[in-house]
C-alpha cells in the first residue's frame, strides 16, 4: 500500500470512529443551579468571615462544629477568580460558603442613579453569575449603607463585664443626624431606586438560581441623615415584594434589628419568621440579641437580651428553615482568646439551642 493510500485508509477509519463516538456519546448535562434545595436540609450554623481569616481560625471554627459561612468581601475580591481562591481555601478547612455579602453592591448610584448605575448593575449581574458558577446560593444586601455618612449605626457604647457593647439612642442620634445630600430622599424614591436595581438583577438571579436576601435597616428608624429607610417592618417588606414579586428575592432576617424596632415592626420576631417562611421569603438570618427597643437599645450576648433566642431557634426548626444563621456582632472578650472566645461562646449557645429545638420537634 502506498503512503498516500495508507493515510486515506487510516483517516477514513478515524473519521468513522469519531462519528460513532459522537452518535453514542451522552449529552452534556448542565450542573444544577445553586438553589437552596441543593444544600443539605435543615438549619445551617455559620459565621461571618472575611478573606483574611487565618487557616488556624478556620480550623478552630471547624472544631466548634461550624460547616458554613457568610463571606464579606469588597472590590476587587468580587471577581470569580478571587472568590474561587477564597472558596478553595475555606473548603480545605471544612467550611463552605453559603452566602456572599459584596461591598460592590453598596454604591451610591444604586440609590441616586446617574451614569454609573447601569454599568454597576451590569457588573453586579456578572457577580451573580459567578456565584452560580461557584455554587454559592445566596447574596446578602443592605439598602441603607450605600454611601459614606448614610448610616449612623451607634450613638454610644457601654462596658459589659469587660466587653464593649453598642448602644443606639434616638435622642443622641438627633444630635448627630446631618443630611449628607443637598435634599431629602423620600421613601417613595428609595423604593423606586430599589425596584430599578432589582428589575435588572432579579432576572439574572432567576436565570442562574441565586437568591438575593435583603437585611432590614439598622437602626430601624424612618429616616436618617436625610434619607428615608424602607426595610424595617413587615409592611415594608410586603410593599417591596409586591413591587418585585420574584421568588429569588427574600429576607436576610436579623433577629437583633427586628427586635430593636419593637411594636413598630408589625410582627414580633417569631411571628415574622413564620410569615416570611410561609411566603418562601426567609432565606438566611443573623442571630443577635438586644435589651430594650427604640427609642434606646443595647446589644447583649445571645443568651441575656430581651428576646427568647431558644424560641427563635425552635421557630426556625418548626418552619423547616433550610438556610444559614450566623452569630451577629460577636462580642470580643478583652482577655485571652479575644474574638475567638466570643465566637466559641456564641456558637456554643447556637449549637445547644439547635439541638434543643431539633429534639423538641422530634418529640412533638
Amino acid at each position: 500500500m502506498e503512503r498516500r493510500d495508507f493515510l486515506k485508509a487510516n483517516l477514513a477509519a478515524l473519521g468513522g470512529a469519531m462519528l460513532t463516538g459522537c452518535m453514542t456519546a451522552k449529552p452534556v448535562v448542565a450542573p444544577p443551579k445553586p438553589t437552596l434545595s441543593n444544600v443539605p436540609p435543615g438549619v445551617k450554623l455559620g459565621m461571618r468571615l472575611r478573606k483574611g481569616v487565618q487557616d488556624a481560625d478556620l480550623k478552630f471554627m471547624h472544631q466548634l462544629g461550624m460547616r458554613w459561612c457568610r463571606l464579606d468581601i469588597w472590590p476587587p475580591d468580587g471577581s470569580y477568580d478571587a472568590m474561587a481562591r477564597i472558596q478553595e481555601r475555606f473548603e480545605k478547612n471544612g467550611i463552605k460558603i453559603f452566602t456572599v455579602a459584596y461591598g460592590g453592591m453598596n454604591h451610591p448610584s444604586m440609590l441616586l442613579g446617574g451614569p454609573e448605575r447601569d454599568p454597576k448593575l451590569e457588573e453586579l449581574g456578572g457577580f451573580l453569575r459567578d456565584l452560580a458558577k461557584l455554587k454559592i446560593p445566596v447574596t446578602d444586601i443592605s439598602f441603607c449603607e450605600l454611601g459614606k455618612g448614610y448610616n449612623t449605626y451607634t450613638t454610644s457604647s457601654a462596658d459589659m463585664d469587660g466587653i464593649e457593647t453598642r448602644i443606639f439612642d434616638i435622642a443622641e442620634n438627633a444630635k448627630l443626624d446631618k443630611p449628607v445630600l443637598d435634599r431629602r430622599i423620600s421613601a417613595d424614591e428609595v423604593r423606586a431606586a430599589f425596584k430599578y436595581c432589582m428589575d435588572r438583577l432579579l432576572p439574572v438571579a432567576e436565570s442562574c438560581g441565586v437568591k438575593i436576601a435583603v437585611h432590614p435597616d439598622d437602626p430601624p428608624i424612618d429616616e436618617q441623615n436625610g434619607i428615608a429607610r424602607v426595610f424595617h417592618s413587615y409592611e415594608h417588606y410586603q410593599k417591596i415584594f409586591d413591587m418585585c414579586p420574584s421568588p429569588n428575592l427574600g429576607v436576610n432576617f436579623c433577629v437583633g434589628t427586628w427586635s430593636e424596632a419593637g411594636p413598630y415592626a408589625g410582627k414580633n420576631v417569631c411571628e415574622a419568621l413564620r410569615a416570611f417562611a410561609k411566603e418562601g421569603r426567609l432565606i438566611d438570618g443573623h442571630f443577635r440579641n438586644v435589651r430594650g427597643t427604640l427609642p434606646r437599645f443595647q446589644e447583649t450576648f445571645i443568651d441575656n437580651g430581651d428576646t427568647d433566642m431558644q424560641e427563635v431557634m425552635n421557630t426556625l426548626v418548626e418552619v423547616g428553615f433550610n438556610g444559614q444563621v450566623v452569630p451577629d456582632h460577636v462580642p470580643a472578650f478583652k482577655i485571652t482568646g479575644g474574638y475567638n472566645a466570643g465566637v466559641a461562646f456564641s456558637f456554643g449557645c447556637m449549637r445547644t439551642m439547635l439541638r434543643n429545638a431539633t429534639d423538641r420537634k422530634k418529640s412533638s
